[in-house]
Parts: structure tokens; C-alpha cells; sequence
């Protein structure tokens, strides 16, 4: 499997990343949120008016970091510009929730959630920043 294919399953996976943005004030905003990775492009969503969502309608050039916090340690830093559009249909809603919570506590929570005012973010990067941690590796591996 070749780096880039590795990266691609590993931007797969349910790992929460942080969104770094910054606000009206030009200080640092970096937030947990749920992403969904498909086409070379980000897909997230946060609260009409949440902290996250001044700050990408001010400033839509952005850092997302997905890290694997555990030994050897690696990370993806996706670098863009965002678009925000209207909120994730129902069937994106859905497999964003059965991602991070599974099926039964993510169906849950899509119904608990139905009527919530959000937006979507949409990141496709302009430039992509792996980390490959040497920390805990043997010698030559």
C-alpha cells in the first residue's frame, strides 16, 4: 500500500480532528469536531452562529489536524480554504453520527438532534502536511 493510500484509510477512520480558525479579533480558535472524509474533500458541520461558524464566515483559510495520538505517533494537517453551505442532509447526518457513535447511539442522536440549526464546512485542501512520529519505533523500522 503506497503512503498516499495509507493516508486515505487513515482519513477514513473515526478519529476526531481539531479545527483551527481564527476569529473576528485575529486571535487562535482550535475546536474538536467530526469530520467525514470522501473525494479529497472534508465535511463537517457546527451550530449557525457557533464560535467555529464566525470564525470560517470571517476567515475561511483553515488548518484541520487528524492525529493519532498514540505511539509511533502520526498526523495529517490539511491546509484550505472552506466553503460553508446549508446544513448535511439526513444521510450525511447519519453516517457522520454511525461513524463516531455507532449505529444505535448514532441513530439516537440524529433523532435527538433532528431540528438543530447548523451548516455545513466543506474542506477541500490546498496543501496537506503528514507527521510520521519516530518516537517508540525499533531501529530500521
Amino acid at each position: 500500500m503506497s503512503d498516499a493510500e495509507k493516508r486515505e484509510e487513515f482519513l477514513k477512520q473515526g478519529n476526531v480532528a481539531v479545527l483551527a480558525t481564527v476569529d473576528t479579533k485575529g486571535r487562535a480558535h482550535a475546536a474538536p469536531i467530526w469530520y467525514l472524509y470522501e473525494g479529497g474533500q472534508f465535511i463537517m458541520a457546527t451550530g449557525r452562529g457557533s464560535q467555529k461558524h464566525k470564525n470560517v464566515e470571517a476567515h475561511p483559510d483553515v488548518t484541520l489536524v487528524v492525529d493519532d495520538r498514540t505511539v509511533p505517533y502520526y498526523a495529517v494537517m490539511a491546509r484550505g480554504r472552506v466553503e460553508i453551505g446549508p446544513r448535511l442532509t439526513e444521510e450525511e447526518r447519519t453516517r457522520m453520527a454511525v461513524r463516531y457513535l455507532g449505529e444505535e447511539l448514532g441513530r439516537t442522536y440524529i433523532a435527538r438532534t433532528q431540528g438543530e440549526n447548523s451548516v455545513s464546512i466543506r474542506l477541500r485542501p490546498r496543501k496537506i502536511i503528514e507527521y510520521s512520529g519516530r518516537a517508540g519505533r525499533r531501529e530500521g523500522g
